[in-house]
């Protein structure tokens, strides 16, 4: 987020979570059981012994279902969104298909928005994850208007791929329409300058450090949404997956969004709302310019990370699945 920044981002919420495979796995199991026993009481054309058969075949099926887990027990799966109170738009890269069909491993890489409101719990699901070092992406000014309030132990690196002024004077050239927020958001996204190749080339050697890492911005959408897409490129991962995770922080933003809707209209009118919704949300166009900008330049997306001096098989070898 660039210009709205000033309103703020206090609407974060938190929920419990279960294991859905966990609830399920015993009644299931149980359901197959008693399929198989009613149906040996009501057909008696079929003959015990041939239901011994089906009997052991489904519990040699479901051993091998459990010898392949046993054979990936390094691969874990999680989910995906982390639910936080301080922050709405937290979430682990983990799961995506990248090379060779191997995916993303959970618990090793992070995206989000600003950390300065997390709670005492939020801190403590930060060190529960096992991050090791976070990469700020934001402007130095608001580096210092809204620092990281993170546990003590991590690494903290400072890498913005932006540096602009007031962003309240921002706001009134758009309101005034000196500025048209979705022009201003294409060249953002359209425009690969010294500072952004100098800092991914530096956030890229970190990564190929191993360690779980966790970036992000003001929203968790933009800058950290371009930095997401190249980090998953280098990975493997397709162009359509990388674009609807980039997405995907429509959905998590929802509650954000509409309160600064709510602040927009009831201070400067309902016009106020679509004047600034270019800034408020994530478009393919952005994703689009982005990629597009990138192949124009530099030939293709592979040929970039090459210029970020980015080493693919060692990623690779970092995060995905053995």
């Amino acid at each position: 987020m660039f210009a709205l920044c000033v309103l703020g981002k206090s609407c974060g919420f938190s929920s419990g979570s279960f294991s859905f495979a966990n609830l399920v796995a015993k009644p299931k199991q149980r359901a197959i059981h008693e399929h198989v026993t009613t149906n040996i009481r009501l057909m008696n054309r079929i003959t015990i012994s041939k239901y011994l058969i089906i009997l052991f075949s489904l519990s040699s099926f479901f051993s091998c279902i459990q010898k392949d887990k046993s054979s990936k027990e390094s691969y874990k799966v999680f989910t995906n969104h982390i639910q936080l109170q301080g922050e709405d738009n937290f979430r682990d890269l983990g799961g995506f298909v990248g090379q060779n069909g191997r995916r993303v491993l959970y618990r090793k890489l992070y995206r989000s928005g600003e950390l300065v409101d997390l709670t005492d719990s939020d801190k403590d699901s930060l060190s529960h994850l096992g991050i090791e070092q976070i990469i700020d992406l934001r402007t130095t000014l608001k580096r210092k208007e809204a620092p990281d309030n993170i546990p003590n132990g991590i690494s903290n690196y400072h890498y913005p791929l932006l540096e602009y002024g007031n962003s309240k004077e921002l706001g009134g050239q758009i309101l005034s329409g000196q500025v048209d927020a979705e022009e201003l958001m294409l060249s953002i996204y359209g425009e690969i300058d010294s500072l952004k190749i100098a800092n991914w080339t530096k956030i890229f050697d970190l990564l190929e450090d191993n360690k779980v890492t966790l970036w992000h911005c003001s929203a968790g959408k933009d800058r950290a949404g371009m930095t997401t897409a190249l980090v998953l490129a280098s990975l493997g991962v397709e162009e359509r997956a990388i674009t609807d995770d980039f997405m995907t922080s429509n959905n998590f933003l929802s509650i954000w969004r509409n309160n600064i809707y709510s602040t927009l209209d009831s201070t400067y009118g309902k016009q106020a709302k679509e004047l600034f919704r270019p800034f408020i949300r994530v478009e393919e166009e952005y994703i689009e310019a982005f990629s597009n900008t990138i192949k124009k330049e530099y030939g293709s997306i592979e040929e970039f990370l090459v210029v970020l001096d980015v080493d693919t098989e060692k990623m690779q070898e970092n995060y995905l699945e053995k």
